[in-house]
């Protein structure tokens, strides 16, 4: 039987429904109903977690994390930054302080309506240019959240040893936005990129069989794993970008693609199994928006379902287009073997022809690629469980989809 991979798809609402699929697949090998266990797995975003978990072979483990998933608290994972915290605290004593100060201004009203009225003006004034200030400081502290708590709660979860001893390999991808991009110069490369193909400069990963990631002392190891895992899920917009091998900013993997099978593909894949689901979040809709972070949740949304359609499609096209290929080739072999009864020029045009359609046969922008075989998974439709708002019930259904 061949080797065979997985890619998971990022997105919160994922969490829960990555948990419980890979939870029965520990299961169903355990008791022989699945024959060959994936031996390569890339993720995106926060499937990173359940896969590692996945590393450990563990049905105990799977259990635990069940339930600390369907128990678990954004404080357990995320916090705010603590510049917002120690300015925005700072700044609210101050803006009470002067507020209070206004008050009691006011206590001297009948008696010293001068000083009252100036003391009150100076205090009120002062109240408004802190409120001012406070805004500033929350604008420009690095960041509205830190994963201070996210990076604590993996080192007393995973188990390290287990991951990088497993024969099961896993990359972690990230983007570097930094080397991300292209330009018009880039794009209307000569030769077209279209012919010879691209590789996109902004991609990072930590894995468990590079010697980079594996030939270091333990502490160090676990550290760099937990570091770059986390760089994995650093959404824009919510998180400061993180570090990889040096000052360039890190970003979440669906940054670029929620869908990087292209990475199993660069590892000699070409059986892949697709944890997509049905995620009702990255749908049409008809919400209405009240607050702009929920409309920028809905956008990034958007935007990474918008780049799995043209990822799926964009594999689907070249596997079609392979397949009329082939089936135009041997057309031409029927056609080379009726010719081959004539002496060579009995037909010349038809002959020319001939030579013409093998020649651009070799040329189709596709001709060079191999057939991806995809197997996605689907789902009824998962919760909508948002990392700044789930509740337990979303996370119970969506392990138990």
């Amino acid at each position: 039987m061949q080797d065979w991979a997985i890619c998971g798809l990022g997105t919160f609402p994922r969490l829960a429904p990555h948990t419980g699929f890979l939870h029965a697949l520990t299961s169903a090998f355990k008791k022989g109903d699945l024959v060959k266990e994936p031996s390569y797995i890339v993720t995106s975003s926060v499937f990173s977690i359940p896969a590692s978990i996945y590393l450990e072979r563990s049905e105990e483990k799977f259990r635990q994390i069940e339930e600390m998933e369907i128990n678990l608290r954004k404080r357990q994972f995320v916090s705010y930054h603590p510049g917002i915290k120690r300015n925005v605290a700072l700044d609210f004593t101050v803006i009470l302080g002067l507020l209070g100060s206004a008050y009691e201004a006011g206590k001297i009203r009948c008696t010293h309506p001068l000083l009252s009225a100036i003391l009150m003006t100076a205090s009120v004034a002062g109240a408004y240019k802190t409120s001012e200030k406070a805004i500033r400081d929350i604008f420009n502290t690095p960041s509205f959240l830190v994963y201070d708590n996210l990076d604590k709660l993996l080192s007393e979860t995973l188990d390290f040893d287990a991951i990088f001893n497993s024969s099961i390999k896993i990359e972690i991808p990230a983007v570097n936005i930094n080397k991300a991009g292209w330009t018009l110069p880039e794009i209307l490369a000569d030769p077209p990129l279209h012919i010879k193909g691209w590789k996109n400069q902004g991609w990072v990963s930590v894995t468990n069989f590079k010697p980079e990631d594996v030939n270091l002392d333990k502490e160090t190891r676990n550290a760099n794993y937990r570091r770059k895992m986390i760089n994995g899920m650093r959404i824009e917009a919510h998180f400061s970008p993180g570090k990889h091998d040096n000052d360039d900013a890190i970003f979440d993997t669906a940054t670029m693609s929620n869908m990087p099978v292209h990475f199993a593909i660069s590892q000699g894949y070409t059986n892949i199994v697709v944890l997509h689901y049905n995620s009702k979040s990255e749908g049409p809709t008809d919400r209405v928006y009240k607050k702009w972070p929920e409309s920028t949740t809905r956008c990034g949304d958007t935007r990474v379902s918008e780049n799995v359609r043209k990822t799926t499609l964009q594999y689907l096209r070249v596997n079609n287009d392979l397949d009329q290929l082939e089936k135009q080739k041997r057309a031409m072999d029927e056609w080379a073997a009726f010719l081959s009864y004539y002496p060579s020029g009995t037909f010349p045009r038809l002959e020319a022809a001939l030579e013409s359609g093998r020649e651009a046969a070799k040329s189709y922008s596709f001709a060079h690629k191999k057939k991806i075989n995809l197997l996605f998974v689907g789902s009824d439709p998962i919760p909508d469980a948002h990392f700044s708002d789930f509740d337990s019930e979303q996370m119970r259904l969506g392990i138990n989809i």
